[in-house]
């Protein structure tokens, strides 16, 4: 099966498979902590691994680089800054798949040319996704959904939650694989009307993720960072989530679905064990 197949299906695949009736009989009931700690990890391994190995293949000819990160090695500085050059190269191949699967995705073109980047050089060079910005976008439309939740009516309260619980969902996807490609420090601006809470967990998650993009892969530094980003993104879906069951009944949020949901349009996940 092809990697464009593999990824159209699994974006309508739900994270775990409930049978419909089982759904319906069952009281509603969000996400408790444990849970969104799980999907958390295991949407950080789907961005930042999965998806980008799948897509390089058995015959890159960093094949073997990417091997070991899979299996958890620690990589060297010279052998972190191969492995996010190659990484780098397989996002870029695949742009055109991106921008089908997002519309936040931000292009530009040698970004700070005058900024180091992680792999001891400047800028990011050539026609790239702007991970950072792409995120950002993400974040606004994020922000925008939860917002018109205080005034929609029903249908429009089922819809902005579902579009929100997407966005949160794409935050993760643009940064995973950023941290471990080529990646410059700066962060763009958040809106100013943002929620505070909300606004400060997303910081404290690309911030971090930043932290990881920058230390060898696999090192304790890398491993601590990412810990760092899954706490303070699993904070953010929490935020979300209350906003989104303080604006909609049981039944609406059986409809929109929860986070990482059949209707949130999300990716098939391989949940760490408790």
């Amino acid at each position: 099966m092809s990697l464009i197949r593999k990824l159209a299906l699994g974006s309508v695949f739900a994270v775990v498979a409930v049978p419909a009736f089982h759904i319906w009989q069952e009281p509603w009931q969000p996400l408790q902590p444990a849970e969104i700690t799980a999907r958390v990890a295991g949407l950080l391994r789907y961005g930042a691994v999965d998806v980008p190995h799948d897509m390089a293949g058995p015959d890159h000819p960093e094949a073997a680089l990417l091997a070991r990160v899979a299996k958890g090695d620690a990589l060297t500085p010279a052998e972190s800054n191969s492995y996010r050059l190659a990484i780098q190269g397989v996002l870029a191949a695949n742009q055109t798949l991106f921008a089908v699967l997002d519309n936040n995705i931000v292009f530009a073109s040698d970004t700070g040319p005058n900024d180091p980047n992680n792999c001891g050089g400047l800028g990011i060079v050539g026609w790239h996704d702007f991970h950072a910005a792409s995120a950002a976008s993400n974040f606004a439309e994020m922000e925008a959904s939860l917002a018109v939740l205080e005034t929609a009516g029903p249908l429009g309260r089922v819809r902005h939650a579902n579009r929100a619980y997407k966005s949160l969902t794409d935050l993760m996807v643009h940064l995973a694989p950023a941290q471990a490609s080529v990646l410059l420090a700066g962060r763009p601006p958040l809106p100013s009307d943002a929620n505070p809470a909300r606004a400060a967990a997303f910081d404290a998650f690309r911030r971090a993720m930043t932290d990881a993009g920058f230390a060898p892969v696999g090192s304790p530094e890398h491993q601590a960072a990412l810990t760092q980003a899954e706490a303070a993104f699993a904070a953010l879906v929490a935020e979300v989530q209350q906003a989104v069951t303080a604006r909609l009944s049981p039944l609406e949020q059986r409809i929109s679905g929860r986070w990482l949901s059949l209707q949130s349009v999300s990716p098939r996940l391989t949940l760490p064990t408790q």
